[in-house]
C-alpha cells in the first residue's frame, strides 16, 4: 500500500497546540474526535517518556494521516508550535495531499506560510454545528446521515422550460466543466455558475442539461426557474419534494420540507437546476426585479442575503453535510451569502464559476449557422468589438440577417458605430436592433416587456384584438359586424405570428411553447424606450384584461390571487398609484395576505412598488390618509418578517403625517395613538429601546383618553402589559393586563382577549425564572400553564367565528410548550413547541422563530440531547443576530453559558454571559430586560 493512503498510518490526526489552550484542546476537542472514532495522536499521551520532544514530534507528523494545526495567539508565539508547522510543511510544501489542516481558534494575524491555506473557522463560525461537520468530515469521519425512501420518478420535472433561441452553439468547454463537476466532483454537491446579465448562465445549462446529461445515471431531474411569477422557494420546495416523493408533502412544514429535501439528495442520480436565484434575494426581491439590471449602485452583502430563511438553511445543510451523491447548479447574477463562511470564503461543499464571453471559434460557428456569409477573420473581429458577449452577438446577428443592403453579409456591421467602451458598444447594438424594427414589432415588443414574466400568446392576441377592435370602432363611429370582427381577429392573430417569428429571429423574444419571453435586458430597454404616455396606454390595456378575469371566491392559496396580484401590478406600471393603493386595500392588504395567509414577504414586495424613488421618500399617492396607511402597513411587515430597524423609520414618518394632520386641524388622534402603539410594541421593544417604547406607549395612552370610549386605549394597555414585563415591573404589568382583560370580555372582544392570556402567560413564566422559592416557583408554571391554555382556547374560537389568525396559534403553542417543560412534561411540551415552529415557519414568522428554537434547545438538553439543543441555539442566534433582537439574544447569550459552562469551559462562559448583560442592559437604570440581566450577573459572579 502507498504512503500516501491514510490506512498506512498509525494515527488519524496528530494535535499540534500550545499548553495555554490545552483546556479545549484535550477537552472537547478530544473528546469529539474519539467519540467519532478517530485515533489521536496528542503529546501527553502519546509521546513517550524520556525521549527528545523534537524527535518525538517528527515521529508524531510522520505516523498520523493529518496534523491539525489549533491556531491562536499563544500557538503562533510558541517556538515548538513554529518548529511543528515548518516541520509538517517541509514532508508536504504545498499540502497537496492536505495532511495539514489549520483549525483558528481564536482571532489572530497568520504569518504568510500558513496564509495559503483555507483554515476551519472556530472563531467566528457563522454555524457551530457545520464547522465541526467540516473538521469530522476532513478527518475522514463524516457524520451520521439519513437517507429519504427510495422512490425515483419517471420522468424529469422540466417545470419551466426555457425558451432556447434557435443556433445556439459551441460554449464546449464550459459544457465540459459542468459535466466534470457533475460526474467527477465529489466534494462539491452545489456549483454556483455566476454571470451578469447577458452571458448566457440559463442557455448554457439548459443546453447542456438536454444534450450532455444523461437521463439514465440522473434519473431525478428538476429544472426550476425563478424568473417565473410565484415561483418562490416555497413553491420549489412543495413542488420538488411532490416530484420526488410521487405525493404532496402536505404533512411536512416548510423546515421538515428542507430537510427532506436534504435526505433526497443522499441519493445518487437526483440533479436540481436553479435557474435565476439572484430572483430570491433581496438585492432582486421587489416586483420591479424584471426590468433591473447590472448597472445599480454596488449591491451591498445584505442584498444577497435570501428572503426565505429556509433557503438559507437549505444551501447550509447542501455545502456542509457528507455523502450528498445528489448535485444541485445555480444560476444567479449573484453569489448567496448563505454559502459563505465569515470572511467571503465559500463553504466547503460549494464550488463557484464566473461565466465570460464566448470563445471566438464558437462566435464564428454562430454567426455561420445564423447563415452569415464572411471569413473567420472578419466574423472574429466584428465579434470582439462586442467583447464576445452572448447576448449581443445574438442580436448582432439578428441585424446582419436582416439588414436591408446586405443581407447575411457580415460586411453589414461596418456600418455599426463600435466607438466608446465596451458598454456603450454593447448598448449600441441593443439599440440598433429595436430602431431597425417596423412601430408595430416595437409595440409588441413594448408590450411583452410589460409583463414580469412569460406571458402566453392567448393573453397577447385577447389584448391586441381588444385593441384593434377599440381603434376600428373610434375610426368608423359604427360597431362592426359579427363577421368583421371574426376576419379582423383572424388578421391581427396573423400579423402577430409574423411579428414574434421576426422578432425571435432578430434575437429579441425568446420562446418557451405558446409563452414568450425578453431577456432582462431586452425588457428594460424597450420598457425605457416607451413614453410614459404609451406606458400608460399599455399598462391600462392589461389592466383592463386582468380587472375582467374573475376573482376566486373564498381564498386558500396565494395562487388564488395570481390575477389581482397581475392587476395591481399593472395599475401601478400605469402610474395609477391611488387606485392600485385601494386595491391593495381591499383585496390583498390586509386581509387575505396578512392575517390570513401571513404571506408578509409579498405584502413588502407589493407595498414597496408605491415608493418608486424608495422609501427614503413618501409613497407617491395623493391622500396623506393613504400615504400613512401605506407607510404602516409596510412597517408592520417589516416588522413580523424580521426586519425591525427597517419598521422603526417608517412607523416615525407614519407618525409624523398623523402628527402634522392633527397640528392643521385635520387629523384624527386615534390614528396617531395607533402608530405610536406600533412604533413602540411591533419594533422598538424588540431592539432593546425600551425607555423610548415606554414612552411612545404612554403617549398612545394619554392621546386615546382625550377621546370617549376609545378602544385602542385598551389596546395600548396591553402592550404597555407586556412592556413591564420585560422591566420586571411585576405589579404594573398585573394591572395593565387585568383591566385590559375585563374590558375585552364586556365587548366580547375574542381575539384582543387571547393577546392578554399569552402575555399573563409570558408574565408567570418570566416571574417563575426570577423566583427563587420551589413552591413559589412551581405556583408561578401552573398559573403559565392554565393562561397558556386559555390563550390557545381563544385563539381556536376566533379561527372557527372569522379564519384562524396563524399568528396567535404560533404564540399560544409557544408560551405553552413552554410551560409544560418547566413543569416538567416534556411530552406535551414537544407537542406544542414542535407545533408552535410549524406554524411558524409556514408563514415565515420571524418575530417568534428565536424564541421557540430557544425553548426546543432547553427542552432538548433536559432530554439529554445537547448536540440537538445546540444546533437549535445556533439557528436561533443566527435569525436574532440578522433581525437585531436584543431581548431574544440576551436569552440565547444565557443559554449558551449555561451550556459551556456544563462543558468545562469557563472563559466562553463567561465570554457568552458579558454579552448576555451587555445586550439585557438595553437603556440602562430601570429600563434593564430586568429577568435576563439578573441572570447574567448572577453568572458572572460564579464564574
Amino acid at each position: 500500500m502507498s504512503n500516501n493512503q491514510p490506512d498506512s498510518y498509525e494515527y488519524d490526526v496528530f494535535i499540534s497546540y500550545s499548553t495555554a489552550d490545552k483546556d479545549w484542546v484535550r477537552g472537547e476537542l478530544l473528546t469529539r474526535l474519539q467519540n467519532a472514532g478517530l485515533k489521536v495522536c496528542i503529546d501527553f499521551r502519546n509521546f513517550r517518556p524520556g525521549a527528545a520532544t523534537i524527535t518525538e514530534i517528527e515521529r508524531a507528523i510522520k505516523a498520523s494521516a493529518r496534523t491539525l494545526l489549533i491556531l491562536t495567539p499563544a500557538y503562533l508565539e510558541s517556538n515548538w508550535t513554529e518548529f511543528e508547522g515548518l516541520l509538517l510543511q517541509t514532508f508536504d510544501p504545498t499540502n497537496k495531499k492536505l495532511r495539514l489542516l489549520p483549525l483558528l481558534k481564536e482571532q489572530c494575524e497568520l504569518p504568510s506560510r500558513l496564509k495559503i491555506f483555507t483554515y476551519l473557522d472556530f472563531a467566528e463560525p457563522d454555524d457551530p454545528i457545520f464547522a465541526w461537520t467540516q473538521l469530522l468530515t476532513a478527518l475522514g469521519k463524516q457524520p451520521e446521515t439519513t437517507t429519504a425512501q427510495a422512490y425515483m420518478p419517471r420522468q424529469w420535472l422540466l417545470a419551466h422550460p426555457y425558451g432556447m433561441p434557435p443556433n445556439f452553439t459551441g460554449r464546449v468547454a464550459e459544457r465540459q466543466m459542468l459535466s466534470d463537476w457533475l460526474t467527477g466532483d465529489s466534494q462539491h454537491p452545489l456549483f454556483v455558475l455566476k454571470a451578469l446579465g447577458g452571458f448566457g448562465k440559463s442557455a448554457l445549462t439548459w443546453h447542456w442539461l438536454t444534450h450532455d446529461v444523461s437521463e439514465r445515471d440522473w434519473p431525478a431531474v428538476v429544472w426550476w426557474s425563478f424568473y417565473e411569477a410565484q415561483a418562490g422557494f416555497d413553491n420549489f420546495l412543495r413542488v420538488t419534494l411532490k416530484y420526488l416523493m410521487g405525493q404532496e408533502p402536505k404533512d411536512l412544514n416548510p423546515r421538515e420540507q428542507v430537510d427532506k429535501l436534504l435526505e433526497y439528495l443522499q441519493q445518487p442520480g437526483v440533479l436540481l437546476i436553479l435557474d435565476g436565484f439572484e430572483r430570491e434575494l433581496r438585492a432582486y426581491s421587489s416586483m420591479g426585479a424584471a426590468y433591473q439590471g447590472d448597472g445599480e449602485a454596488q449591491i451591498a452583502d445584505a442584498g444577497r442575503d435570501c428572503v426565505n430563511l429556509f433557503a438559507e438553511a437549505f444551501f447550509r445543510g447542501l455545502c456542509s453535510l457528507p455523502n450528498l451523491r445528489g448535485r444541485v447548479l445555480m444560476s444567479t447574477r449573484l453569489r448567496p451569502r448563505p454559502v459563505e463562511v465569515t470572511g467571503g470564503m465559500l463553504l466547503a461543499g460549494c464550488t463557484e464559476k464566473e461565466l465570460t464571453q464566448m470563445q471566438p471559434a464558437d462566435a464564428v460557428n454562430f454567426f455561420r449557422a445564423q447563415g452569415i456569409r464572411g471569413n473567420r477573420n472578419e466574423i472574429e473581429q466584428a465579434c470582439s468589438a462586442y467583447g464576445f458577449h452572448p447576448l449581443s452577438l445574438r442580436l448582432l446577428a439578428g441585424l446582419v440577417v436582416k439588414d436591408f443592403y446586405n443581407p447575411g453579409d457580415i460586411q453589414a456591421t461596418n456600418t455599426l458605430d463600435v466607438t466608446g467602451n465596451l458598454v456603450q458598444r454593447q448598448h449600441h447594438v441593443l439599440e440598433q436592433s429595436y430602431l431597425n424594427l417596423l412601430p408595430s414589432r416595437r409595440r409588441l415588443l413594448s408590450l411583452i416587456a410589460c409583463f414580469r414574466s412569460p406571458v402566453a400568446i392567448r393573453v397577447i392576441e385577447k389584448i391586441e384584438q381588444t385593441a384593434e377592435q377599440t381603434a376600428s370602432e373610434q375610426e368608423d363611429n359604427i360597431e362592426p359586424s359579427s363577421q368583421q370582427s371574426t376576419t379582423r381577429a383572424t388578421e391581427v392573430t396573423r400579423a402577430l405570428q409574423e411579428d414574434l417569428r421576426d422578432l425571435i429571429a432578430r434575437g429579441l423574444v425568446q420562446r418557451e411553447g405558446s409563452r414568450f419571453d425578453l431577456h432582462p435586458i431586452v425588457r428594460r430597454y424597450a420598457y425605457d424606450r416607451m413614453t410614459a404616455q404609451t406606458r400608460s396606454s399599455t399598462h391600462g390595456q392589461l389592466r383592463d384584461y386582468f380587472a375582467a378575469v374573475p376573482a376566486v371566491e373564498k381564498v386558500t392559496t396565494i395562487d388564488d390571487l395570481a390575477p389581482t396580484i397581475e392587476l395591481y401590478h399593472h395599475m401601478v406600471r400605469a402610474g395609477q398609484y391611488d387606485e392600485a393603493r385601494e386595491l391593495l386595500g381591499t383585496q390583498l392588504i390586509p386581509t387575505p395576505l396578512y392575517f390570513q395567509l401571513g404571506a408578509y414577504q409579498l405584502c413588502i414586495e407589493l407595498l414597496r412598488a408605491l415608493f418608486p424613488k424608495g422609501e427614503t421618500q413618501p409613497p407617491k399617492l395623493q391622500r396623506e390618509r393613504a400615504k400613512a396607511w401605506t407607510l404602516q402597513s409596510l412597517a408592520n411587515s417589516y416588522s413580523v418578517s424580521g426586519q425591525p430597524a427597517k419598521a422603526i423609520r417608517l412607523f416615525e414618518q407614519h407618525n409624523a403625517i398623523e402628527h402634522n394632520a392633527i397640528s392643521g386641524g385635520t387629523g384624527d388622534k386615534k390614528e396617531l395613538a395607533i402608530g405610536l402603539d406600533n412604533l413602540a410594541n411591533m419594533a422598538q421593544i424588540y431592539i432593546g429601546a425600551l425607555q423610548a417604547a415606554e414612552t411612545n406607549l404612554r403617549q398612545s395612552i394619554a392621546l386615546c383618553q382625550e377621546r370617549e370610549k376609545e378602544f385602542h386605549e385598551t389596546v395600548s394597555y396591553v402592550h404597555l402589559g407586556r412592556l413591564l414585563i420585560h422591566r420586571g415591573e411585576w405589579a404594573g404589568a398585573t394591572v395593565a393586563l387585568d383591566r385590559s382583560l375585563t374590558l375585552f370580555e364586556k365587548d366580547n372582544r375574542i381575539q384582543e382577549q387571547q393577546k392578554v392570556w399569552a402575555y399573563r402567560a409570558l408574565q408567570s413564566l418570566m416571574t417563575a425564572r426570577a423566583e427563587d422559592v420551589k413552591e413559589m416557583q412551581h405556583d408561578r408554571i401552573k398559573t403559565a400553564l392554565t393562561a397558556a391554555a386559555r390563550s390557545l382556547e381563544l385563539a381556536e374560537e376566533y379561527g372557527r367565528t372569522y379564519y384562524p389568525l396563524q399568528r396567535d396559534y404560533v404564540q399560544a403553542h409557544w408560551l405553552l410548550g413552554t410551560a409544560h417543560r418547566l413543569q416538567p412534561n416534556l411530552t406535551d411540551s414537544d407537542h406544542h413547541l414542535t407545533e408552535a415552529l410549524r406554524r411558524c415557519r409556514a408563514i415565515n414568522l420571524v418575530e417568534f422563530e428565536a424564541n421557540i428554537l430557544l425553548d426546543l434547545a432547553r427542552l432538548r438538553r433536559d432530554q439529554g440531547n445537547p448536540t440537538e439543543a445546540l444546533r437549535l441555539t445556533t439557528e436561533a442566534r443566527t435569525i436574532a443576530e440578522r433581525c437585531g433582537y436584543v431581548l431574544q439574544s440576551a436569552d440565547i447569550h444565557l443559554f449558551l453559558a449555561e451550556h459551556a459552562l456544563a462543558e468545562g469551559d469557563r472563559a466562553k462562559a463567561k465570554e457568552h454571559a458579558s454579552e448576555a448583560l451587555r445586550l439585557a442592559t438595553c437603556d440602562g437604570g430601570d429600563y434593564t430586560y430586568k429577568v435576563a440581566y439578573d441572570e447574567a450577573q448572577a453568572m458572572l459572579e460564579q464564574l
